[in-house]
């Protein structure tokens, strides 16, 4: 289940690029209605800035590479939020949904994250859209180990066969120049090649 193990939440309108066509609309929310009821998925109502998004990354970084310009992407980051704010139905996988997919999904999203967790979601969109043959491999940060104290596990990981992080996928948000190069320094001393969205 995608809300388990791989995003936090999806809207509506995400959930239709995904997995809706033009003729099943009412089965999609029968379908949501269903979950909403078993106690597997939560449904809310949030006010915010449609997810700004690119068709690729803001920036990509390989071991090889050199480090973010970390004051240039901060101010792109933080320039994109001047939006007006619409309303959103969102979806959310509960505590019981992650029992049974063996995640740590279900808790309560901070106001704070919702702008980043929905960006995070509209990436996960795109890549049903254009790298399918991925998705089954992006696993959210929700079900992953726990990373050690002090340090934030990156939103989700590409990962191999063998279950091996390959790449890393963040949702940048409004991230301060501090903010990216920390997130840098970490994805560096890994050997982590990431995405910054």
């Amino acid at each position: 289940m995608a809300l388990a193990c791989q995003v936090k939440v999806l809207s509506s309108q995400q959930i239709a690029a995904i997995w809706g066509n033009d003729n099943c609309e009412e089965s999609l929310n029968g379908t949501l209605s269903q979950l909403v009821e078993s106690g597997l998925v939560t449904k809310s109502e949030w006010n915010l800035v449609p997810p700004p998004m690119d068709e690729c990354p803001a920036f990509t970084w390989r071991p090889a590479d050199a480090a973010p310009d970390g004051w240039r992407l901060s101010k792109q980051f933080r320039l994109r939020w001047k939006q007006p704010t619409q309303p959103f139905a969102v979806f959310q996988a509960t505590a019981k949904a992650g029992r049974l997919f063996g995640s740590r999904c279900g808790s309560m999203i901070r106001t704070i994250e919702q702008q980043h967790d929905l960006l995070l979601s509209q990436v996960f969109v795109l890549y049903h859209e254009r790298l399918p043959q991925l998705v089954p491999f992006w696993v959210g940060e929700h079900a992953m180990p726990v990373a050690e104290r002090g340090v934030k596990n990156p939103d989700a990981f590409l990962i191999d066969n063998r279950g091996e992080p390959r790449r890393v996928i963040e949702s940048a948000g409004a991230y301060s120049q501090m903010q990216v190069e920390s997130f840098h320094r970490h994805c560096q001393q890994a050997g982590l090649p990431y995405e910054l969205w």
